[in-house]
């Protein structure tokens, strides 16, 4: 069986954006914290601010093209993903929840 030829090499003087440790970090980073937000759901103001933190930095590294995988996974993508499905789920069920107890309506925070 023979294996597909190999991409060839980038010309010396160029750069990824997945070559730095720091942006790759960013991307991880926000996977890390939106499975976070998600599994403590229950934390009103926490899981909020991390879901929010975790966008922030999920967003900044898809525009920037940070990918986040040594092998191309895209980490970015899945940490924007986890994060904005983790802020919804939060800001829908604090606010339905708040709605249903009479605490206060959806629209008046």
């Amino acid at each position: 069986m023979e294996h597909p030829p190999a991409a060839p090499a980038p010309a010396p003087g160029t750069r990824s954006p997945n070559d730095s440790y720091v942006a790759r970090g960013l991307a991880g980073a926000s996977v890390g914290m939106g499975f976070f937000s998600a599994c403590v759901f229950w934390w009103t103001p926490f899981t909020s601010i991390l879901a929010t933190v975790g966008l922030t930095l999920g967003l900044i590294s898809v525009l920037r093209g940070v990918k986040g995988g040594l092998r191309g996974e895209n980490y970015a993508m899945v940490g924007t993903i986890l994060c904005a499905t983790s802020l919804t789920i939060t800001v829908t069920l604090n606010q339905g929840l708040r709605y249903a107890q009479w605490d206060s309506f959806p629209w008046l925070w």
